[in-house]
């Protein structure tokens, strides 16, 4: 619950210090006072869009810090585990700052928050329901939420939800499988033509390596024989440097023997040939290496060629002509196998369709028996809020499987007898619209989780009795949850816990707004002034109002 809430330079509201209790509190004043101010302030905490218009004029910037006592509040405590605020304490701080430019920041418990996580909490800490909160029972969407939490179909519907969203996933699956299918089927001469060609080609890792390698050594062993020929023709053969260089051996040692001055000549001579005869001797008895058949260096050359032809044509190298080879197979195997896949996913859809029909049947037999007591309940609170002979009732037709069953669920409302049922949505008034919320929130008071109800002029446009029954249908609300309301009736006012009266006036110039928490005296005197003097006997009423309510 909102245990005090601080607020500075923020509009009318120069500095105010407002604590709040259990129960029901009623917020008046005179109109313009700045009861909506207040209640403003009390949104921007929570994770409303603030304003620049929203710093009172001269102040530097607009501050609020609400306090709430979150001990019995679970689903507080949920949220603030989920976003990482949780420090074990029983005591929540909320404070916001907004600048003239309408920038500003927001802090839970010291720790700065964006806006999107103020407002996730802010959902679990107060309700407003104003004229344009009232918008919320226009939208059919939230009928079906709020006949669901009378009902207690939690459970089923986190069952259906299991079921709906596999159901889905499902779904998705076929149109993604179908959806290949179409595209493999429209490529498949091409996927076929593609691997046949690939596959036609065997081709192997390293294998162009090795053809390469071959066709080198080819090459070197051709020039290795055509030159040990020329070598062994020039040392061999007839006049051969074999047979010259010995006959140079010959020539030189007639020569030295007649003439001794060629003795060193021939002895130099010697040195040189014998050595060169060994070398000759061992070149001519080499031969060259196994010739490589011409067939066998084309047959080579031409698988090369075609090796390259490929690897050109889908630009990539042989390990990527291998890998893909291999996914048009499995390209091709996969549309081969598609209609296969496509009968097994179809036949799981079918399944959680069964089990989707199935729940969505139990749903709905048990949103009609809870609608009975939910609309019978409705119109007896309505019954006591000015409309006695109003009927709500809530429809249920069948409809296509949807996230939350196969119900289209629609509050109407018959204000008054023979005109037939309307629409929540357009064909109800404000003032209607407001009678109807209340009467839901007071069935549904032991099941909203939400601490803190905000009734904005929820008695807007009625009086007399009417305002009796609002002030008591408040007040019993109040045993469930903190209420606050703003009010203009004395009945709705004097029917409640608590009371706070909203006053402004000028000062040099400016104007002020304050609060006051009314003591007993306080009260008697703001409710006199609601019942239009401060006489004796007028005050006198507006004790035993009072009294009567204690």
């Amino acid at each position: 619950m909102l245990k005090s809430l601080s607020i500075n330079g923020f509009t009318l509201i120069a500095q105010a210090e407002v604590p709040f209790r259990k129960g029901f509190t009623a917020i008046t004043g005179e109109t313009g006072a700045g009861k909506s101010v207040l209640l403003k302030s009390l949104r921007v905490v929570c994770g409303d869009k603030a304003q620049g218009t929203f710093v009172r004029s001269g102040a530097e910037k607009a501050v609020v810090e609400a306090t709430f006592d979150i001990a019995n509040e679970p689903e507080v405590k949920k949220v603030l585990k989920e976003l990482e605020l949780d420090d074990d304490s029983d005591e929540l701080v909320i404070r916001r700052e907004v600048q003239e430019n309408g920038k500003g920041r927001a802090r839970v418990n010291g720790a700065i928050v964006n806006l999107a996580d103020l407002q996730k909490l802010g959902e679990e800490l107060i309700q407003m329901h104003g004229q344009s909160e009232q918008l919320l029972l226009r939208d059919t969407r939230t009928h079906a939420k709020m006949l669901d939490d009378f009902a207690g179909n939690q459970e089923l519907l986190t069952e259906y939800g299991n079921h709906w969203s596999a159901w889905n996933e499902i779904r998705a699956k076929i149109v993604e499988t179908e959806e290949r299918a179409k595209n493999l089927a429209a490529q498949k001469d091409f996927l076929k033509f593609q691997f046949e060609e690939l596959t036609k080609a065997t081709l192997k890792e390293g294998e162009e390596e090795a053809l390469e390698e071959k066709v080198n050594s080819a090459s070197k062993a051709e020039a290795e024989r055509r030159y040990l020929d020329e070598v062994q023709g020039l040392l061999g053969g007839e006049n051969g440097l074999l047979d010259q260089v010995q006959l140079l051996q010959a020539k030189m040692r007639t020569l030295a023997a007649k003439v001794s001055d060629y003795d060193e000549d021939l002895q130099a001579l010697v040195e040189v040939a014998d050595p060169f005869e060994s070398i000759c001797k061992d070149l001519m008895r080499l031969s060259p290496s196994a010739a490589v058949s011409e067939a066998d260096i084309d047959r080579a050359n031409a698988r090369i060629a075609q090796i390259q032809k490929l690897k050109r044509k889908y630009r990539t190298d042989v390990n990527g002509l291998i890998e893909l080879t291999e996914q048009r197979q499995k390209e091709l195997d996969c549309l081969e196998n598609l209609d296969a896949d496509l009968e097994e996913l179809n036949r799981q859809a079918a399944k959680e369709q069964m089990e989707l029909n199935r729940i969505a049947g139990l749903l709905t037999v048990a949103r009609k028996e809870a609608a009975t007591r939910y609309d019978r309940a409705v119109s007896d609170i309505l019954h006591t809020l000015g409309m006695p002979k109003a009927e709500f009732r809530t429809s249920i037709e069948e409809q296509p499987l949807t996230p939350i069953g196969a119900d289209r669920i629609e509050f109407l409302l018959a204000p008054n007898p023979g005109e037939g049922y309307k629409s929540l949505q357009k064909a109800v008034s404000g003032g209607e619209l407001s009678r109807v919320l209340l009467a839901i929130k007071s069935v549904m008071a032991d099941l909203d989780h939400v601490p803190l109800l905000i009734f904005d002029e929820v008695d807007s446009g009625i009086s007399g009795e009417v305002g009796n029954s609002i002030g008591d249908a408040l007040r019993k609300l109040g045993k469930h949850h903190q209420i606050l309301t703003i009010t203009h009736l004395h009945q709705v006012a004097s029917r409640a816990e608590n009371q706070l009266a909203v006053s402004k006036r000028e000062i040099e110039g400016r104007t002020f707004t304050s609060i006051v928490d009314l003591d007993r005296e306080g009260r008697i005197t703001e409710i006199s002034r609601m019942l239009g003097g401060d006489s004796e006997t007028v005050r006198g009423h507006a004790k035993q109002l009072l009294e009567e309510n204690l």
